[in-house]
Formats: C-alpha cells, sequence, structure tokens
C-alpha cells in the first residue's frame, strides 16, 4: 500500500481525511431533509439539507424554450420574489425515451415531465460557505443528443460533493430536434442559432455558473466539465466553441467519442429539409413550427430520421461550432485546458445486452459479422484474432467481436485524440483510463459496458443496485474513480494517493490507468490490438449488422 493512502475502513470511519468519505458509500439514514435558502442573481431558492449535502434542483438557467423561443438561443431567466422552491428536479427536454431500457439500469431513468420549460440545472455542495472556493464539477449527461437529463437517483451529486469537498451541478438542456436542428440554410437571419442551440444552453448554463456559483461555496475560476458518452461528445464540441471559452477549465470525457467528428452545417440539410416536409411547415415560414406541438415535433423528427438515414447533432456552423476539436484550430483554442479520456473495457456490449447471457457466436458468425461490417478478409481476421488473445488467451468469439467494437467505435478515436492533443505544441497534459471493473449481474456476462462507469464516478453504487451491487470491491472502485476525477478538478492532474502514478499519455508510452479495485498503470494497454484495428471503421448504414442477435 502507498504511503500515506487510506484504507477503505478509514475511509468510512473518518468524517475528513483530505477528501471526505463518512459513510458515503455505504448510505445514510432516512430522515427528514430540513430547508434552507440561497440568495443568487434572480432571487431567494429554497433547497433542502440533509444527509450531509445542501441540494437545490430545477433552478432555471434560461427561460422556457416553448412558443417564440423554440429554435431561438436561450434567453434570460426573469427575477422572481419570495423563495423558488428548488427541492424537485425540473422538466425533461422533449424527447422519446427518457432512460436505458432493461433492469439493471433502473438507477439512470427519470420520471419527471417532459416539456419545452428544461433549462435547469442541480446544484450539490457539502455547506453554503460563500469563502469556501470549492472547486465545480459540471456533468453533462448522456443520451446521444436525443435523449437523457441531469436527474434520476444515479446522478445525485450528493455523496461526490461530500466525498470531495466539490460543489456538483447536472443539467438538462435542449435536445433532438429542438436542440439540433440546422435551419441556417431556409432562415439565417431568425434562425441561425437553431443548429447549435442544444450546446448554447449548456454554454448558458456555465455562465450561471460563472455568476452564481460562489453562493453555493464554489470557486468560478476551478469548474471541470465532465460527462458521460453523448454528455462526453458535447463535453468535445464545447472544446470548439468560442463562446464556451474560459467557462471552464478541466474537462473528462467517459466514452465520448462521437464529439470527435463534428460535420459541417450542410450536411444536416437533407434530414432538416425532411423533418420541415413531415411538419407540413412552408420552408419560407419557419415561425409556423414554433407554434406546433411538441409530441407533433417529436413525430415528425422520427418520421424524417427514417426518411433521411440522419439525426439531429451538433454541426460545424462557423458561427458557435467553428472546427473539430483536435484540428489545429481546435488544439489552439483549448490548449490550455487539460483533458482526461477514458472508456470502458466491454463498452459494446451494453448494445448487446438483450442477448448477452446467451450471445455464444460460434467462430464463423463471429467472422461473418466482422466481414460485412468492417469489409475485411478472413486473414485480417485471423490477425485480429491473435492479437486479442495474444493478452487473453480464453477470448470466445462473442468476447472478441464486442471488444473491437469497443475499441474501433470508443476506445480508439479516444485514443487518437489525446495522440493530437499530447503531441501538438504547447498543450495542457492529458489522461487516459480504462474503465475495467466487471459488473455482478448476469455472472459479469456484460463485463465492463458502456455507461457503468457513471456509479462510480459519482458515488451511487448503492443506487445502482443490481448492476453494481455493493461490495467491498464496488466501493473501492468507485473511491478510486472518484479520488481520480476530484484530483483532476483540482489540478488538472488525477494522482492521488489511492493509486500508482498515473504519466500523461504522449505517442510514445502511451500511458493509462486501469481503474478498478485496484489500480494498475499500464503502457500502450492491448497495443498490438490497437494496431490491429487501427484501420477499421463501423459502417454507420450497416451498424445492425454488428450487434444483431442472429449472423
Amino acid at each position: 500500500m502507498t504511503a500515506g493512502r487510506p484504507n477503505r475502513r478509514q475511509f468510512l470511519a473518518t468524517a475528513a481525511i483530505g477528501i471526505a468519505a463518512p459513510m458515503v458509500l455505504r448510505g445514510t439514514t432516512a430522515m427528514a431533509a430540513q430547508p434552507i435558502t440561497v440568495k443568487i442573481r434572480n432571487g431567494v431558492l429554497r433547497g433542502a439539507q440533509g444527509h450531509g449535502a445542501v441540494s437545490f434542483k430545477g433552478v432555471p438557467y434560461a427561460a422556457s424554450t416553448a412558443g417564440a423561443n423554440r429554435f431561438k438561443a436561450p434567453q434570460p431567466v426573469a427575477d422572481w420574489t419570495g423563495e423558488r422552491d428548488a427541492t424537485r428536479y425540473g422538466s425533461l427536454s422533449p424527447q422519446i425515451n427518457t432512460g436505458m431500457s432493461g433492469e439493471i439500469f433502473q438507477w439512470y431513468n427519470q420520471n419527471e415531465p417532459l416539456g419545452e420549460d428544461c433549462c435547469v440545472l442541480n446544484v450539490f455542495t457539502p455547506d453554503l460557505k460563500t469563502d469556501a472556493k470549492r472547486p465545480v464539477m459540471f456533468y453533462i449527461h448522456g443520451g446521444g443528443y436525443i435523449n437523457g437529463g441531469g436527474g434520476g437517483a444515479g446522478l445525485d451529486g450528493s455523496n461526490l460533493a461530500r466525498y470531495g469537498d466539490v460543489v456538483v451541478v447536472t443539467i438538462n438542456h435542449r435536445l433532438n430536434a429542438f436542440g439540433y436542428t440546422n435551419l441556417s440554410h431556409l432562415d439565417p437571419v431568425n434562425f441561425g442559432d437553431a443548429a447549435n442551440a442544444g450546446n448554447l444552453d449548456i454554454v448558458a448554463a456555465l455562465e450561471w455558473v460563472r455568476d452564481n456559483i460562489t453562493a453555493f461555496g464554489g470557486d468560478p475560476g476551478s469548474v471541470t466539465v465532465f460527462g458521460q458518452s453523448g454528455g462526453g461528445s458535447k463535453i468535445m464540441t464545447l472544446l470548439a466553441m468560442p463562446k464556451a471559452k474560459g467557462l471552464f477549465h478541466r474537462a473528462i470525457s467517459m466514452s465520448g467519442a462521437a464529439g470527435l467528428n463534428v460535420d459541417p452545417a450542410a450536411d444536416m440539410e437533407p434530414y432538416v429539409d425532411a423533418f420541415i416536409k413531415e411538419l407540413g411547415v412552408d420552408p419560407k415560414n419557419l415561425v409556423a413550427a414554433q407554434k406546433i406541438p411538441m409530441q407533433t415535433v417529436l413525430d415528425a423528427r422520427n418520421r424524417a430520421v427514417a426518411a433521411s438515414f440522419e439525426g439531429a447533432r451538433p454541426v460545424i456552423d462557423g458561427k458557435h461550432i467553428v472546427t473539430r476539436p483536435m484540428t489545429p484550430e481546435g488544439l489552439a483554442m483549448h490548449a490550455g485546458v487539460p483533458l482526461l479520456l477514458g472508456s470502458t473495457k466491454t463498452e459494446a456490449s451494453l448494445f448487446f445486452q438483450n442477448d448477452m447471457r446467451n450471445f455464444k457466436l460460434t467462430d464463423e458468425q463471429m467472422r461473418s459479422r466482422m466481414r460485412s461490417v468492417f469489409k475485411i478478409e478472413d486473414t485480417k481476421i485471423d490477425a485480429i484474432l491473435a492479437a486479442y488473445r495474444k493478452d487473453a488467451p480464453d477470448m470466445t468469439p462473442s468476447d472478441v467481436l464486442v471488444a473491437v467494437a469497443s475499441d474501433v467505435q470508443f476506445r480508439r478515436p479516444l485514443t487518437a485524440a489525446a495522440e493530437m492533443k499530447s503531441g501538438a505544441a504547447g498543450q495542457a497534459p492529458v489522461y487516459m483510463y480504462n474503465f475495467t471493473w466487471t459488473i455482478p449481474w448476469g455472472g459479469g456476462v456484460l463485463g465492463s459496458p458502456h455507461a457503468v462507469d457513471i456509479p462510480f464516478a459519482f458515488g451511487t453504487v448503492n443506487e445502482a443496485g443490481e448492476m453494481t451491487g455493493s461490495g467491498d470491491h464496488a466501493m473501492e472502485t468507485a473511491m478510486n474513480m472518484m479520488s481520480a476525477f476530484v484530483s483532476f478538478a483540482r489540478t488538472g492532474d488525477p494522482n492521488n494517493d489511492r493509486m500508482p502514478e498515473w504519466k500523461p499519455y504522449d505517442a510514445t508510452t502511451r500511458a493509462s490507468m486501469l481503474i478498478n479495485a485496484r489500480c494498475i498503470a499500464a503502457s500502450d494497454w492491448r497495443g498490438e490490438a490497437r494496431r490491429e484495428v487501427a484501420d477499421l471503421k463501423i459502417d454507420p448504414f450497416n451498424r445492425a449488422a454488428l450487434y444483431k442477435y442472429d449472423a
């Protein structure tokens, strides 16, 4: 054990040891939350105090986006008089599904109503000492650019706030057609902000943090954005937004590979044209689209996606997002921002989850999928199999398929981003991690799937229930994950006393940390496999052939 490193018993028994963990992961005895108020710029909020943390939920950072504000940049919040209730989560952005399916993801799902008054955030803090100057950890939820929200049991920031002595913020923002519909080619004057309205909401929330977080004990000069999947992707696009520059100082992208390849706005025009047609609106009179019922907009969006094989997402509009984040221009914009990039060991197993307990491909079925999706011959498949089995000789054909899909879709793009960031002159350091903890559900058949690292980052493994369990290994892994994230939020360096030395990533050593109950510092983890899949691409129009059950 590293000298000075607290063990689990010390963490659970000690009230404050630098990064405090007083019973934080074992849960606390239920008790009535006590009301507490705070004054911010718009008025007084009434939150709740209990279980060693203070929370304020459903706080508006922008006005309702309904009516005349639909497809527009976020507008300011009107001041209020008296105390505004901030004890419940606010509305979710209009969406089709509000969570992930399956028995093991109940911790992630949310039951708040859908509505266009969805620009709300939640704050969790140990106390309201305005001179505390705590680091701020600003979480952006996943769900692609289509669904999700910043509430739910798994995203409650209370444990992370008191464990790390930080202020945690989670947000809702506009999604799908409401947040990402490029109308610029139809009406650039009135709807020139629509293409990236969802990202502009995130910027507005960061501006709210800059202006108000001191009242919650936070330091507006020390803001770390972190997010998983779609949230991690949004973080990568924020790096290429001039309007976001200076509003955050460090960034953690958890499985956020999709945000690296932002497309030009023109690429979305066929989808948008199909969407407007499905709405039944005259393209020369887009104001009419602001009056159409919310559900009708969602239904039209779904039909347009089916017709155009496209969907809503951020684009390079030359105004708000000006480049891809890892181009020379993009790198210059975030040169001073340290990055922490990571993925789970078997990301893709989530997408097989309905089949994983019976997912036993033959060698030929595995090869058939690889030939179909990656357009490769058997000689290349042989080389891939040999590379993966060099480190794990007992990998089944199903295991190999999951590993290849995980690396091609998630780990390889993030590794490429780390290479570009670390290889450019004058850049802040970039660190890499691989989350390797195996979930107990189903006897471990899912391995370390996409999204499994969220409750470990928030310290909500109790709430995650059957997916994580609450045994010693889960607790140790959660404390390792939180310690790394909190250390990074404080200093831009994830090193801490709970794990070995964690070196910045570079293309020579390819250093990364394997996060588990016992963390391991690795150099070029699965390097031979990395080299073998370096040129593989998943055909987006044939992705179903990869994840279907029958080959």
